[in-house]
């Protein structure tokens, strides 16, 4: 069983024998005095009931797409990854987030090796790498934040990941170098 079913039958039993004592004792003048003890026996166990009613709504609605969601000020940004560990970005979320920047036909020709056609429909994407390049070009202070944004959110993780661990020499190593 549940420790927080345990928890409420034993709560629910020690409030109805203080409530049948009460009664037992001072008549129905003496429930009036152990009324308060049922706030007091429930409050906690309603609110952790509650709360953890919402984690489990929160996590059986974003369960499709945990740890991979990504969002830009609010919007929602299509990010999916490769088996290389390459991350792609979705053409029509930096376009609604951008503005005008370059066809689809144009960036396939600048960025054959970083840009693809992908899901059901095949929708046009293009690495994190490729729109870093593609939005240093661009001058207009919303791009600019974009191409902030995707290198600390979406392509340094990915480098970060990629990079060998280093080990840093003690200052006993490197003294015995010298």
């Amino acid at each position: 069983m549940s420790l927080g079913v345990v928890s409420i039958t034993l709560r629910v039993a020690a409030c109805a024998a203080a409530t049948w004592g009460a009664w037992r004792l001072f008549g129905t003048a003496g429930l009036v005095f152990v009324a308060p003890l049922f706030g007091v026996a429930f409050a906690r166990p309603l609110i952790e009931l509650t709360a953890s009613a919402f984690r489990a709504m929160r996590h059986a609605n974003w369960r499709d797409v945990e740890g991979r969601h990504y969002a830009y000020r609010g919007r929602s940004v299509s990010v999916i990854e490769d088996a290389d560990g390459q991350r792609w970005i979705r053409l029509a979320d930096v376009r609604a987030i951008v503005g005008f920047t370059a066809s689809d036909g144009a960036l396939f020709i600048a960025y054959p090796d970083g840009t693809c056609r992908a899901g059901r429909p095949p929708e046009p994407y293009i690495t994190a790498e490729a729109l870093l390049v593609h939005l240093g070009k661009e001058r207009a202070p919303e791009s600019l934040r974009m191409k902030i944004w995707v290198e600390r959110a979406v392509a340094f993780p990915v480098r970060r990941d990629r990079t060998p661990s280093t080990v840093i020499a003690t200052e006993d190593e490197r003294q015995a170098k010298d």
